[in-house]
């Protein structure tokens, strides 16, 4: 069972901000220093503070950064077509609920840190519940960078039309705010999380691993990711990269999921829709009790894997369904297309099931290590090897720290050892929204042009892509911001 409730905790809603006309002016804020008088009032703040990222995941989280990437796709139904399709524009209503969730999240984080001195409570609890707040304003804030880019930095609650408007600061600025927050984070944080879903050490330390490798600092990023590798008390790869995805071995499997949204297939706590998108039609309650049929790997990349890759059996080109027939390839609704075994849960409550969704990942700190190493030093020494091979071993049921044929090949220059690890990125995150942004960071965004489909026959791809639009809400009541993303003025 989940710990973090759903919770509807009247804090700064800055989404009324952002749906308002240019004429419309605010008439009522919420003033956080009336709320926070005491350690319950703390504990509710901190639980806003995690809110909006739940809200977040329940599908446009995932959803953005999958469909316009090259491993999966949706059905060409309500809107959705626009990301694969890259014909969405500022007033793309996807775009406006991510960006909102994120500054709500953001402002709950600076309302609880502005208020939290004033509180009498136990001074343990106080600096770390302070420290949880500078995490996931961290977090929150490495959303929008890896999205948009330059972005307005808001360091105070909104309470007013002063505190909602500003300018965007460069990406660089808002890095230089992620990082500082992730030091507080880790030098505050407990080394186990107080709940399940909260924040810890190694969270901090594995998002400044993975904040660094964006913001292109090879050194700082190396030695983070090694920081928790070298010392990585309870965390360390799950055995068998199936077992770590079966929803029955959830709490198992922290070891291995650093961070992650929390989802409950209960009506009181946070859901999500993931499983319900993609369990195949027809197929309830195989693996979901509600099957939209609503998303699919794109076939090459199934076929991409090696047959003895075991993250291969986390998708399939047929399946059986409810009534006892196997749908396969010449059924018209699974042609051309194999379906995604990551989130399965059947014991779930209609489209919502328990599964969590991962932020950080231990493979994932594995693999900035060898790509950051590599970099850091101009080419690929032994422990870049070693940190992307381990991911390999268990990938193809091999012990991790034992040389394997199915290791990559030695003596790899820079360029070539970087290709293999963001191929191994590729393999070992899909559909956890990571492949976007790794394209994007390297410059390799425009490759999605030529993973097709006949849903998809033509994906025009720009180099304006390389940021998502801020959202046109934005642009239109927020006069400070200086305008539109360049590439998309």
């Amino acid at each position: 069972m989940k710990t973090i409730k759903n919770y509807l905790i009247l804090l700064v809603m800055s989404t009324s901000l952002l749906s308002c006309s240019l004429e419309e002016e605010p008439y009522s804020f919420f003033t956080p220093d009336q709320f926070y008088k005491t350690s319950a009032d703390v504990q509710a703040g901190i639980t806003a503070v995690y809110g909006p990222l739940g809200s977040l995941y329940n599908q446009v989280g995932w959803q953005m950064p999958n469909y316009i990437a090259d491993q999966m796709f949706p059905r060409a139904v309500v809107g959705r077509d626009q990301l694969p399709g890259f014909t969405f524009d500022p007033s793309y209503a996807i775009l406006t609920t991510y960006w909102t969730n994120c500054y709500l999240g953001i402002s709950n984080a600076n309302a609880l840190l502005k208020n939290i001195d004033g509180v009498q409570m136990d001074a343990t609890l106080k600096s770390q519940t302070k420290a949880e707040a500078h995490f996931m304003r961290a977090l929150f804030y490495f959303h929008l960078a890896k999205n948009f880019g330059d972005v307005p930095i808001r360091l105070e609650p909104v309470t007013g039309i002063t505190e909602s408007e500003g300018p965007k600061a460069p990406v660089k600025e808002v890095y230089a705010l992620i990082l500082a927050d992730l030091e507080i984070a880790e030098r505050d944080l407990p080394i186990t999380p107080s709940q399940k879903g909260k924040a810890f050490k190694g969270a901090a330390i594995a998002l400044a691993a993975k904040a660094n490798l964006y913001n292109e600092n090879w050194p700082q990023a190396s030695a983070k990711a090694f920081q928790l590798i070298s010392n990585p008390g309870s965390l360390g790869l799950v055995t068998n990269v199936k077992d770590l995805w079966d929803v029955t071995k959830e709490d198992e499997n922290r070891k291995e999921n650093i961070f992650a949204v929390e989802f409950s297939r209960l009506p009181t706590l946070v859901s999500s829709e993931i499983n319900g998108f993609f369990a195949p039609g027809g197929s309830a309650p195989i693996f979901n009790k509600i099957a939209y049929g609503s998303q699919f790997a794109y076939i090459q990349f199934f076929y991409s894997f090696n047959n003895n890759d075991k993250r291969k059996v986390l998708m399939d080109t047929s399946y059986v369904n409810a009534a006892g027939k196997r749908i396969g390839q010449l059924d018209p609704n699974l042609k051309g297309r194999a379906f995604v075994l990551k989130f399965v849960d059947p014991q779930s409550n209609g489209a919502a099931g328990e599964n969590n969704y991962p932020i950080l990942r231990f493979a994932d700190v594995l693999l900035i290590h060898a790509e950051a190493e590599a970099r850091a030093n101009n080419a690929p020494n032994a422990a870049a090897y070693e940190s992307v091979n381990k991911v390999r071993r268990r990938a193809f049921g091999q012990p991790l720290n034992v040389p394997s044929i199915y290791d990559i090949p030695t003596n790899l220059n820079l360029k070539d050892f970087v290709n293999a690890v963001l191929q191994e990125r590729s393999f070992e995150l899909c559909f956890e929204g990571d492949r976007w942004y790794d394209l994007t960071r390297t410059n390799n965004f425009l490759q999605v042009a030529t993973q097709t489909n006949p849903e998809y026959p033509i994906r025009p791809v720009q180099a304006k892509h390389r940021w998502f639009p801020i959202p046109l809400s934005e642009v239109q009541t927020n006069l400070k911001l200086g305008g539109q993303n360049p590439l998309w003025q």
